[in-house]
């Protein structure tokens, strides 16, 4: 991993902003809409039944979108990240959205013995393409260190084949305008390397939605970004989303889902 540019401080910097109450229930309902958080809960509720009472963690957490979206279904939820900015950004995203949980300020390559083992659902969202060499590998294999025998693991990267993504961040990175530090996208053989090095067997891919992705290169919203523009939170324009059979080949989130 990169220590200069991936360091915590850096991430403090990422998350250390100021969230409206509007935008965190928008941001909510449009990840409770999206086609990934329409899959992860089908695989969900298909292993378990239900959500009601599964412990849950979402690592390198941020905000912990996806955790909160559990939460609100009857799961116990614990958020972990390395840095002390994401976290007050995540207390802030679940208290202003009604939620609760648990959160440890914590490195995920140096997990603590009494998180080993514990919990039913692990889960990232954009964290193990920050890392390189061993611990790129080190990093998804924590996923499936902190769950029981049988739990669900899901791994949501950037998708290495995704052209708007590669071109925006070409662009980004050329102009300076890049925030994310060291990132490098995934590519489903280099996921499924992974699981062969960590002893992996039982596991799948999806994505999220390729035509939302456009958002990348759609010259409104980038416009929009330059000018330093509000976001827009008209939450009667939410859509539920509806997914195509290229997604898991092409759209932006490449999703590892896997049982432990």
């Amino acid at each position: 991993m990169g220590i200069d540019k991936n360091r915590p401080q850096l991430w403090d910097g990422v998350w250390d902003k100021d969230i409206s109450p509007e935008e965190d229930l928008f941001n909510l309902l449009k990840e409770e809409n999206g086609i990934r958080w329409q899959r992860i809960e089908k695989r969900v509720t298909e292993a378990f039944g239900s959500f009601t009472d599964l412990k849950v963690v979402e690592i390198g957490s941020g905000a912990g979108t996806n955790a909160a979206l559990m939460a609100k279904r009857g799961a116990h939820v614990t958020v972990l990240d390395y840095s002390e900015k994401a976290l007050q950004r995540a207390r802030e995203f679940f208290e202003r959205n009604g939620l609760s949980a648990e959160y440890i300020r914590q490195d995920a390559l140096a997990l603590p013995d009494e998180l080993l083992g514990r919990f039913d659902v692990c889960m990232s969202f954009g964290l193990t393409e920050h890392f390189t060499g061993e611990d790129r590998a080190r990093i998804n294999k924590a996923h499936f260190d902190v769950l029981r025998d049988g739990g669900l693991a899901f791994i949501s990267v950037p998708n290495k084949f995704n052209p708007p993504y590669r071109l925006f961040k070409f662009a980004a990175e050329k102009t300076g305008r890049w925030s994310a530090g060291e990132e490098y996208p995934y590519s489903r053989g280099e996921l499924r390397g992974i699981c062969r090095q960590i002893g992996v067997t039982e596991y799948e891919f999806f994505g999220d939605s390729l035509v939302e992705s456009l958002r990348f290169v759609d010259p409104v919203e980038i416009a929009r970004k330059l000018r330093g523009a509000a976001p827009r939170l008209d939450i009667s324009r939410i859509r539920r989303e509806r997914g195509t059979a290229l997604d898991q080949y092409l759209s932006y989130a490449l999703v590892l889902a896997a049982r432990k």
